[in-house]
């Protein structure tokens, strides 16, 4: 079986019904390249899925793309396709999430056995950290997290570095294809270790909530630890505009994303459907142009809500 994988850091994500109109046969959209919950079509063509665990799912119920592509590996989605089939793989990012479940199916001989114990590890963890927005109660000097923080950190250091916001698509690759390479030496039991870097700086925020800017890549994991449960973390862009992203540790936490992801999208310069958006947990900004919207506006408009 032929897998190809697209990576359109610069495509607006698509309705399930866009994607069936436009994604030839046998094509699988991961982790928001299609907006809205997991979807699996069959016909006399072929095969057409989307899994996601972003807008219009309760998220805490809902796994993460990497979980969920596990669960179906093993429930016999490559069994849908025939041996000869080319299988597409739709992405518009390179994070831990995509990566994992992009080298799942890619390996998918490896993720169909059951007694598979790093790889059933490292999808716990991060199904556990996605799910809660970075912020499950892991020990940060778990030698378990030191090592899947290894496997991820080509991504969090191009992340941390602004990479994410020049949507170029060799450097995404590069990325998932590092990331890849890492979770192999982990599964053959080959991984390696780093120090965790947690710092962050609180620069605004209102009632219950901090607005910060993350400097390290387990920023996230350490505001949980020091009671931040709600935060908007801001990054500028080169082009000027700014990347946010709004997140809050569960659904049990008093801190309304869907509302305040509508008032941000009435205030921004919107281009298109490239909007605000994401889950009742974890939202951001539009993917591709970023927003126009100051940190000192974002703040404003969440604390008049």
């Amino acid at each position: 079986m032929n897998i190809i994988l697209h990576v359109e850091p610069q495509t607006t994500p698509l309705s399930w019904e866009q994607f069936l109109k436009t994604a030839p046969v046998n094509s699988i959209a991961l982790d928001g390249y299609v907006v809205g919950p997991t979807h699996f079509h069959k016909n006399e063509k072929g095969v057409w899925a989307n899994f996601n665990h972003h807008e219009g799912v309760d998220r805490l119920s809902t796994r993460a793309t990497c979980a969920q592509t596990l669960l179906a590996i093993r429930q016999g989605l490559i069994k849908s396709f025939d041996i000869h089939d080319t299988v597409h793989l739709y992405v518009n990012d390179c994070d831990q999430d995509v990566c994992l479940s992009v080298f799942l199916i890619n390996n998918f001989y490896l993720a169909e056995g059951v007694l598979n114990p790093l790889l059933n590890k490292i999808v716990h963890i991060e199904d556990m950290m996605d799910t809660c927005a970075g912020s499950y109660p892991f020990p940060i000097d778990l030698p378990a997290l030191r090592e899947v923080s290894w496997v991820f950190y080509p991504y969090t250091t191009f992340r941390m570095h602004g990479g994410v916001d020049r949507k170029n698509v060799n450097e995404f690759r590069s990325v998932i294809d590092d990331v890849q390479h890492r979770i192999m030496k982990y599964v053959v039991g080959q991984t390696e270790k780093i120090e965790f870097d947690s710092s962050y700086e609180i620069i605004g925020g209102g009632k219950d909530w901090k607005m910060v800017i993350e400097n390290g890549y387990e920023a996230r994991t350490q505001m949980m630890q020091d009671g931040i449960c709600a935060f908007v973390s801001v990054r500028q862009r080169n082009d000027g505009n700014y990347t946010y992203s709004i997140g809050k540790m569960s659904t049990f936490i008093p801190f309304d994303i869907p509302k305040i992801l509508e008032h941000l999208n009435k205030s921004d310069t919107i281009n298109g459907e490239d909007i605000w958006g994401g889950s009742d947990t974890i939202a951001g900004s539009p993917r591709v142009s970023g927003s126009s919207l100051t940190p000192k506006m974002v703040e404003d408009i969440i604390n008049v809500i």
